[in-house]
């Protein structure tokens, strides 16, 4: 079932619609061939919920207008017009009101959920992923990797002499420095990049199917707009291309952290690039 989900997952909004009005259709289609087909009747919740999770709020909303007015159809096709009473409609009106329900119940739980997800996997203060949720980006570029045969590259990044300037000037001025350098990043990054914040001053970028050159190309951009970020403010990098493949992401991390590290203990305010590879 986790499958099924994932799949609609990277559906947009409008295939998923697509796909639920097909399903209404459909279920109505059989409905009009069958006697009695009252039994079919929840079949219609189906679409709808699936609408309202992953197609959103209108989607989902006018497709569950739109079951009760095909269920309502169905049934004056194969019970004859003669059948249209108080009565009668004030049972679809009832449908209406459950299916509508419905409908905004699983759009709200969707809401909370989302929620619930950012504050579980996105740093509080940047916005950025945080630890967990990069270890998986990680493991995932790591298997990536594995399969396509391709390098990536990983940096690591830390601001030099934070804790000075958290001392001197406050920690509503680190915050904002921390809010800045993220910023930086993912405006100057490529798309295809992924930037996390480690924890205090530490960030990290996987860069996906990236050499050497071209990590260099798309880091240097960065670094001249991280210079400019405030007075005094420099920071000590190290980047890494894996054209061989660590262990796992610990080594990953390690590694870059490390090569960053050296420069932190050398003369910092500099990037250190690296390439893993097979030896000869």
């Amino acid at each position: 079932m986790k499958t099924i989900f994932d799949v609609f997952e990277r559906y947009s909004f409008g295939h998923v619609t697509l796909i639920g009005v097909l399903s209404t259709l459909g279920i109505s289609a059989v409905s009009i061939q069958i006697d009695n087909a009252s039994f079919l009747e929840p079949l219609y919740l189906f679409p709808v919920i699936l609408v309202s999770w992953y197609g959103g709020k209108t989607s989902g909303l006018t497709l569950a207008v739109f079951s009760i007015v095909l269920l309502l159809t169905s049934n004056i096709i194969v019970n004859d017009s003669s059948i249209l009473s108080f009565s009668y409609f004030f049972y679809f009106a009832l449908r209406f009101i459950a299916f509508y329900s419905i409908a905004v119940l699983v759009i709200d739980f969707r809401k909370v959920h989302n929620s619930e997800a950012d504050l579980a996997n996105k740093d509080h203060l940047t916005g950025l992923l945080n630890t967990r949720s990069f270890s998986i980006e990680l493991a995932n570029e790591i298997l990536r990797s594995i399969r396509y045969e391709h390098n990536f590259s990983l940096a690591y990044l830390d601001i030099d002499n934070f804790k000075i300037i958290n001392d001197t000037l406050g920690h509503q001025a680190g915050d904002e420095l921390l809010i800045k350098v993220a910023n930086c990043l993912i405006s100057n990054l490529r798309k295809t990049d992924i930037v996390a914040r480690l924890g205090g001053d530490e960030f990290s970028v996987i860069f996906p199917e990236t050499s050497q050159e071209e990590v260099k190309a798309a880091f240097d951009k960065t670094i001249s707009e991280l210079k400019t970020i405030g007075k005094n403010v420099t920071f000590s990098v190290g980047v890494i291309t894996f054209e061989k493949l660590p262990k796992d992401i610990k080594e990953a991390i390690d590694m870059a952290d490390q090569l960053m590290y050296s420069v932190k203990t050398s003369k910092k305010n500099n990037v250190a690039f690296q390439v893993y590879q097979n030896k000869a």
